[in-house]
């Protein structure tokens, strides 16, 4: 059965007709967060901290969280209070509320998930995500009474919503909500010292496939996936290769921004999947852009980036940010959206970033979403795209160019 929806979802992110599609089954909508005072406020698209509060004021029953960490600004209230004040009125009014982080991080910002636990009708766990894969708990998501939910690049930090450029999509699709449900069921138990079997999942594997009407009043098709591949649950395929599929499907054009971009591995090792599907991409003649935040301008990486600048039909550009008016705030003031159109028809809206640990050793979760040529989904990210590309920050990668990391840290 697994086979069966690998084979299913492969199909739809590589063009390929589908049998029988299912009917309408929900809704999607993609949703920013952008850096304050910056011109990258798109009227049409709906922000975060909005979005998420309306989402978990709605909430009856459960309220699921899975992020990297929790971070607010101790010295003001900020947007995150706002949503975290929504969290807990949800868990005083019977909602049971379930929050996930990442062990290691959480070492640097333990404050939040203390307090949540304290909540009446709240846990929050840490999942030793090196001790099982050798990664992080990276995914950034979050699950309304098993109808809904949101995926998207924001952790639940105070920056996040204020002073970074993110994307995410909120999705209302009973069907995808039982799919993604299973992965945090499983990140659950295996957070609480359990295993698969510990989880509490049907025997039945989900449909990780919906048909949801857009913003726009248009249809897409959608397939939920995650990574690592041997920190699935039964019936939700692997990733990486879907999105190495959607990016072999292109014949024109393909659009990525990610935060970083490193074929290069700790300990002197090369994953060349990305790079090489880029590659074989410019080498058939289509044209790809690819924005990266000036965050990717590390020694160890610069040599695979200018490197991928040179190749055929290959552009790179990185954005650089100015810091807020208040000042320098660190580790903000950057792009942290990940996402990719092929064709403005078939397009990936995820959590990782460009190396092997995010799709082999990492929970990461991702969307693909395909529609009608430059409608809806594409549409929509393609706008964000432009804004970045075509925007006053951005800065084109020469092969040959010098750059200097900027400061990211306290």
């Amino acid at each position: 059965m697994r086979l069966v929806t690998v084979c299913c979802a492969l199909l739809l992110a590589a063009g390929g007709a589908l049998a029988a599609p299912p009917p309408v089954g929900g809704t999607i909508t993609i949703v920013e967060s952008f850096p304050a005072g910056t011109p990258y406020d798109l009227p049409q698209l709906p922000n975060a901290p909005d979005v998420w509060r309306e989402m978990i004021d709605g909430a009856r029953r459960g309220l699921d969280i899975e992020t990297f960490y929790f971070s607010d600004d101790p010295g003001r209230d900020d947007p995150l209070d706002a949503v975290l004040a929504a969290v807990e009125a949800a868990a005083r009014r019977g909602v049971k509320v379930r929050a996930l982080a990442d062990r290691k991080m959480n070492a640097t910002y333990p404050e939040i998930c203390g307090r949540l636990g304290a909540w009446p009708g709240a846990e929050c766990r840490l999942l030793d995500a090196r001790a099982l894969w050798g990664g992080v708990q990276h995914a950034k998501l979050f699950l309304v009474d098993g109808e809904e939910f949101y995926v998207g690049s924001q952790n639940w930090d105070w920056r996040a919503l204020e002073h970074i450029r993110e994307t995410g999509a909120r999705v209302r699709s009973p069907r995808l909500a039982e799919a993604l449900g299973r992965v945090f069921a499983l990140d659950w138990a295996l957070a609480g010292g359990g295993v698969l079997a510990d989880a509490g999942l049907p025997d039945e594997p989900p449909i990780c496939r919906d048909r949801l009407v857009t913003a726009h009043g248009d249809t897409v098709d959608v397939a939920l996936a995650a990574s690592p591949p041997q920190g699935l649950p039964p019936g939700v395929p692997w990733d990486w290769p879907l999105l190495e599929a959607t990016i072999d499907s292109a014949r024109a054009r393909v659009r990525l921004q990610l935060l970083s971009y490193s074929p290069g591995e700790r300990g002197g090792g090369y994953w060349d999947d990305l790079d090489a599907a880029l590659r074989r991409a410019g080498a058939r003649g289509v044209r790809v852009e690819i924005i990266l935040s000036n965050w990717a301008k590390r020694k160890s990486a610069l040599p695979w980036i200018r490197s991928l600048a040179a190749a055929p039909n290959v552009a790179v550009r990185f954005t650089n940010i100015p810091e807020a008016a208040t000042g320098y705030i660190p580790f903000a003031r950057v792009e942290h959206a990940k996402y990719l159109i092929a064709d403005d028809i078939a397009c990936w809206l995820g959590t990782a970033n460009g190396s092997r640990d995010y799709f082999h050793e990492s929970r990461n979760v991702s969307l693909f979403v395909r529609g009608r040529p430059g409608q809806g989904v594409a549409a929509d990210l393609a706008a964000v795209f432009a804004t970045s590309w075509d925007g006053p920050y951005a800065e084109p990668v020469s092969p040959c160019g010098e750059y200097t990391p900027p400061r990211t840290g306290e």
